[in-house]
């Protein structure tokens, strides 16, 4: 593979989760629904449909509009940058500012752990237990960036999204999950690295991070689902049949179990190439943004930046009136301060 810079794993990481973000957000609840509305798979990104065409959360959203998976991201991102440190109160103050900041109980798609947890949060919670509720994908949806700043150690790795993941999202579930995209992010920012390894990263993070959480009702193994997804799309079947697999078995909706073992078989029935990664994401149906962000996120740390069309990254600061590139280099600074250990990629 060709050498890829630090600065661009880190960039790669953070802008395809937007791009992911905000191409999924014309994806369906299945792949009918989505043939129905598109045809065909679109190559840019597209504006949504508006409703009643668009039944989804959606519908009316501008082209290249980011939704809760890159802002919760970013709050998070924003918070290291400002205090140099990860740390739960860091996290959640960071996420209130976001809500607070963008009326965030009045948006459509602001996930429901989330949205109870920061009530909590704002009526003076303490934030190692205002997330023992939350069980859905926002905790997985939003980490991805923080394998940095425990890269190479998968067990400290998984201990800063296990901090990311407290203050909404406790349950070992999603722990679990947020623990599982970060070992897979951090494994694909190791040059060494390829699928193989990018999958048994995520199957240890995920291990590691269902011991963390509270158990609250089920918590199935999503170590033992990803192995299970990723079995099913390892063979010879087209890659819509693939998709039917995932969505039919494993499962596409907002639940930790279902889409993080979903986005780590994109992943590699992509290759790792980001682009690939976020259009099957989406074409597959269920919670299509946020499986795109989450896939799109770990493709970035294995790709690069340079992997993507910078004519859509350019779309997506300018209609998010963002600095991706800057917020990506001021992350990267501070990282390499909390983790020396970096400087080795």
């Amino acid at each position: 593979m060709v050498n890829i810079s630090l600065i661009s794993r880190i960039h790669g990481c953070i802008a395809a989760l937007a791009l992911g973000d905000a191409y999924g957000i014309i994806g369906q609840f299945s792949m009918a629904a989505n043939k129905a509305m598109w045809g065909d798979m679109p190559q840019d990104l597209t504006k949504p449909k508006d409703a009643p065409e668009d039944p989804t959360v959606h519908a009316g959203m501008e082209r290249g509009e980011i939704t809760d998976d890159t802002m919760a991201m970013l709050a998070i991102v924003s918070s290291v940058i400002k205090f140099g440190d990860l740390n739960v109160q860091g996290v959640a103050d960071g996420l209130v500012k976001w809500i607070e900041e963008t009326d965030g109980f009045n948006l459509p798609w602001v996930g429901p752990s989330t949205q109870r947890a920061i009530r909590a949060l704002m009526d003076g919670g303490d934030p190692q237990v205002t997330g023992g509720y939350g069980t859905t994908n926002g905790s997985s949806m939003r980490v991805a960036p923080m394998a940095f700043l425990g890269y190479p150690d998968m067990d400290k790795v998984a201990e800063c999204a296990i901090i990311s993941a407290m203050p909404t999202h406790g349950t070992s579930t999603a722990t679990s999950g947020a623990a599982s995209i970060a070992c897979a992010t951090a494994s694909a920012s190791n040059p060494d690295s390829g699928l193989e390894d990018i999958v048994r990263a995520a199957m240890e993070g995920a291990d590691i991070g269902e011991e963390a959480g509270v158990r609250y009702y089920q918590t199935p193994s999503i170590s033992r689902r990803i192995e299970w997804a990723v079995d099913l799309v390892s063979n010879d079947k087209s890659d819509e049949d693939k998709l039917k697999d995932i969505y039919d078995f494993v499962g596409t909706s907002m639940l930790t179990h279902e889409t993080v073992p979903a986005s780590i078989a994109y992943v590699v029935m992509a290759n790792g190439d980001p682009m690939q990664a976020i259009r099957i994401s989406t074409w597959g149906g269920g919670d299509c943004d946020t499986l795109a962000a989450i896939a799109g996120a770990i493709c970035g740390a294995y790709r690069g930046v340079n992997s993507m069309p910078s004519a859509m990254l350019q779309t997506i600061d300018r209609v998010n009136n963002l600095d991706l590139e800057a917020t990506a280099q001021a992350y990267h600074d501070v990282a390499l301060k909390i983790n020396p250990s970096l400087s080795a990629l």
